[in-house]
């Protein structure tokens, strides 16, 4: 067999550190600066203490996440016989327990749940591999399941992709939410008309550099709502995933092809679906429309359809 090796995932792992470094430091140093400058000009320095001391708890945060997610994402190498994590080698037959899927605590300033896979080894050591912070993350995953889980040979497993027009004969049940009357249509639709007004009102004017700074605001808030504003379609054979404002893109799922599908949240995103397919692929579809009813909802049809779903955020 080749040789299996991580890769550090370009925009949710080095994307992400850069950013929230470059965020936290800033933001803290800004912190420290205001408040020297304050303590400078005024004779009770004792009052303007509290800044400085702020401002380096957060480029102290902006240097402890760089370490969080550097020491939860150690390399990865698997070859026939031994699995290589960070600078421990363990042996592959030493392996006792592996759970592919589920919620893991990334630990970070507190611990937080992201999807993972958890090894655990005869001597009692776990070890825990997150799937966003990896880019091949689901080759480490299909090797476990058949080599040390199902005993077999490992295969890469490929997902077959389907063509639009296997859908023509296709009865289809909609899952969707109303885009206008959602709180995430109407946070899209009241901002861009704002911006709208803002540029082309007879009664104002504004300079090319306000047009510029709107235009590309507007632009940011319309992809990042684009993303958060899916729906779904179900027929006796595909999981179909739509889009709210790019109405022609449409991802097609064959049941037979998915592992599990979870329903869940992170932050303050709206309720999410997580498709994971039988070769450990994942990705997630936030969709902001949809009502908790129209989640249960879908939830009971595609088990009836012998597909596994996973609840984690709406009650039942």
């Amino acid at each position: 067999m080749k040789k299996i090796e991580t890769q550090r995932h370009p925009l949710k792992f080095y994307a992400t550190i850069v950013f929230g470094f470059l965020f936290l430091f800033a933001l803290g140093s800004f912190t420290i600066f205001i408040g020297l400058e304050n303590e400078a000009s005024d004779q009770s320095k004792h009052k303007h203490i509290v800044l400085p001391i702020m401002g380096s708890i957060v480029c102290f945060l902006a240097i402890w996440m760089v370490y969080s997610y550097w020491k939860n994402s150690p390399k990865i190498i698997i070859d026939k016989t031994n699995v290589k994590i960070g600078n421990e080698t363990f042996r592959l037959n030493s392996i006792k327990d592996v759970i592919l899927t589920g919620k893991m605590p990334f630990r970070f300033i507190i611990n937080f749940p992201m999807e993972g896979t958890a090894i655990l080894f005869d001597n009692g050591r776990e070890k825990i591999l997150f799937d966003d912070m990896y880019s091949n993350s689901y080759e480490v995953k299909s090797f476990l399941e058949q080599v040390i889980i199902n005993k077999q040979e490992f295969k890469t497993n490929t997902i077959k992709k389907i063509n639009k027009n296997e859908l023509r004969f296709e009865n289809t049940e909609k899952f969707i939410g109303n885009q206008f009357t959602s709180l995430r249509g109407i946070s899209l639709w009241g901002l861009i008309g704002f911006f709208t007004i803002l540029i082309i009102g007879k009664e104002t004017s504004m300079k090319l550099g306000g047009v510029i700074f709107f235009s590309l605001l507007g632009a940011f808030w319309f992809l990042l709502h684009y993303w958060l504003m899916h729906y779904f379609e179900l027929t006796r054979k595909f999981l179909i995933v739509r889009n709210h404002i790019f109405i022609w893109k449409m991802k097609i799922y064959d049941l037979s092809d998915i592992k599990e599908v979870v329903f869940e949240t992170q932050g303050n995103q709206p309720n999410c679906m997580r498709i994971i397919t039988n070769n450990f692929k994942n990705k997630l579809y936030p969709a902001g429309t949809l009502r908790n009813k129209t989640w249960l909802e879908m939830k009971k049809r595609l088990e009836t359809r012998g597909v596994k779903v996973r609840n984690e955020c709406i009650y039942e």
